[in-house]
């Protein structure tokens, strides 16, 4: 059998069969739910990571359209 045959066989035959469920997850509601603090900072670290390269570029705009 050819070497790729063999290679998709085998990657195909795992698929096919997973293995074991995952142990130690835990599904349901935090025991500690999260305060308005910590959302504040998740919010503000999401939009800056989301915003922040647009806000850059834009700013900067000028300067990317000179062609020196």
């Amino acid at each position: 059998m050819p070497l790729a045959a063999r290679l998709a066989r085998s990657l195909l035959r795992s698929a096919a069969r997973p293995g074991p469920a995952q142990r130690g997850l835990i599904s349901g509601p935090p025991e500690q739910p999260l305060g308005p603090g910590e959302s504040v900072v998740g919010f503000l670290a999401m939009f800056a990571a989301c915003l922040g390269p647009a806000a850059w570029v834009l700013a900067h705009l000028e300067e990317y359209k000179k062609r020196e």
